[in-house]
């Protein structure tokens, strides 16, 4: 059997091992460690401006310190100590703090954002003198305008201590005061893919709950409207290849597993697959062997829970086809690796990138994908895709009966309808260019207008991106 067969039977193997008491077991676990090293870090950033880091007051709370950290790290791997408002994260556990307890939570919220860092993350463990300086550093006044930057740079000689922002982020089943739209939520999306490949890139486990909010934050905005996310391959790029492609995949798969009816924890749990499907190549290997090196990449993460075997899952056999070619690899892939298969197909298939052959125009490309149902692609997950995306999805060049040239900027829509998608103008019947602003429904107008055929961009020169910004918005840079 081929390694990707031998890793995926040990993984089947573990997920039936698993149960929900592991879970809770590992969150105690981390809760109580977790509160204890939170309220050690307070405790000796108010000691820091009593004492100078020689006096003896500081080694005993130095040591504990270090001794509740090492024991973190042998648990998880990495430690997160995140900020989200009132409330403090270790990894994606929520500390749990009485009522007398808060105060203490809110001095350290607030002396951290002093420094405009809403979380520390810990790579490797540290010893006594390391803690005091840490201690210190973060006692001493915020430099204004570099305050981060600043406090970064005092701690630079100290193992793999890193810095993050500050977190203002939708815990799942709260209410929202303002449902983000697809391009806000790709846009803070964006540092969050970057900072957990380059962590990855540097050996480093990235801080799952900045990944796992954001995809909360994709999956709400996706509710109203799920054109932008059908449309996201074919538009401007605001990041590297890497991370937009990450992206794009991430939108296409939610969009699929709405439509399957994953309830809400599956789909942020099916997101955050997508957005970490392609990490093993941030270590250099291929095509052939970034599933497996992405699979070992995430197995260093400590704790088991289902949700990191159905990752895990997807990161090593999102490349498989639907029906296994060799009888020894067993059952066909699991649910997020087929939906993953897909998404990401659709999106090398449609998008443009460098030194590549031109992109297909997407029903040539969901074409090309259907014919290859029930081999390389699950058949029934393959016609839910197609009915979200529509026959004419989102970026699709129309020649009109009447000569006008159209870009769709609609999705699947009802039975009815579906023939007949929202389109923008972009060229009149004699040739002159158009703003795209004109709208027209082709279901309202279908007695009189129709489409004649689908027009190849790559071969018309024609730019389809533009027409995208004027239907949903141009979309707005990464921060930073």
């Amino acid at each position: 059997m081929s390694t990707a067969g031998t890793i995926q039977k040990r993984l089947e193997k573990a997920l039936q091992r698993a149960s929900q008491s592991d879970d809770r077991e590992l969150a105690g676990r981390i809760r109580d460690e977790g509160h204890r090293l939170v309220f050690l870090l307070n405790g000796l950033l108010r000691s820091s401006r009593m004492y100078s880091t020689e006096n003896t007051a500081l080694e005993a709370p130095s040591q504990e310190f270090a001794t509740a950290l090492k024991g973190l790290m042998d648990l998880l791997g990495a430690v997160h100590v995140v900020c989200v408002e009132d409330q403090i994260y270790v990894n994606d556990v929520r500390l749990r703090v009485r009522p007398t307890e808060q105060p203490v939570v809110d001095h350290l919220v607030a002396e951290l954002g002093r420094h405009d860092v809403g979380g520390i993350s810990f790579h490797q463990s540290l010893d006594s003198t390391a803690v005091k300086d840490l201690a210190v550093a973060l006692g001493r006044s915020a430099e204004p305008g570099r305050a981060r930057a600043a406090l970064a740079a005092r701690l630079s000689a100290l193992a793999d201590v890193e810095l993050s922002g500050k977190w203002r982020f939708r815990v799942g089943g709260e209410a929202t005061a303002r449902r983000l739209d697809y391009d806000e939520a790709l846009r803070r999306a964006g540092p969050v893919v970057q900072e957990a490949t380059a962590n990855l890139a540097a050996n480093r486990l990235p801080n799952p709950l900045p990944v796992r909010r954001a995809v909360i934050d994709l999956v709400d905005s996706l509710r109203d409207n799920p054109a932008p996310a059908a449309a996201a391959p074919l538009r401007r790029r605001t990041l590297g290849v890497g991370e937009q492609h990450l992206l794009s995949v991430c939108g296409l798969s939610l969009l699929l597993g709405r439509a399957v009816g994953l309830p809400e924890a599956a789909l942020s749990d099916l997101g955050v697959a997508a957005m970490l499907h392609d990490v093993g190549y941030v270590r250099g290997a291929d095509r052939a062997g970034h599933p497996a090196a992405g699979a070992r990449m995430l197995l260093r993460q400590r704790g088991f829970h289902e949700a990191k075997v159905r990752r895990l899952l997807a990161v090593l056999e999102h490349h498989l086809p639907c029906t296994p070619t060799d009888p020894s690899a067993g059952e066909s892939p699991s649910l997020f690796a087929r939906i993953l298969r897909i998404a990401e197909d659709y999106e090398l298939l449609v998008s443009a990138r460098p030194g590549q052959a031109p992109p297909l125009a997407p029903p040539i490309a969901l074409a090309v994908m259907w014919a290859s149902r029930g081999r390389e692609y699950d058949a029934i997950l393959l016609a839910l895709f197609v009915q979200v995306m529509g026959f004419f999805p989102p970026g699709t060049l129309l020649e009109l009966a009447d000569g006008r040239w159209v870009v769709s900027v609609s999705g699947g829509r009802d039975a009815e309808r579906f023939p007949w998608p929202v389109v923008r103008v972009v060229r009149e019947a004699d040739g002159r260019p158009q703003d795209a602003h004109e709208e027209l429904d082709l279901f309202g107008v279908r007695n009189g207008i129709r489409p004649k055929s689908v027009l190849e961009p790559s071969l018309q020169g024609f730019d389809v991106a533009g027409a995208l910004d004027a239907a949903f918005g141009k979309a707005a840079p990464a921060p930073g």
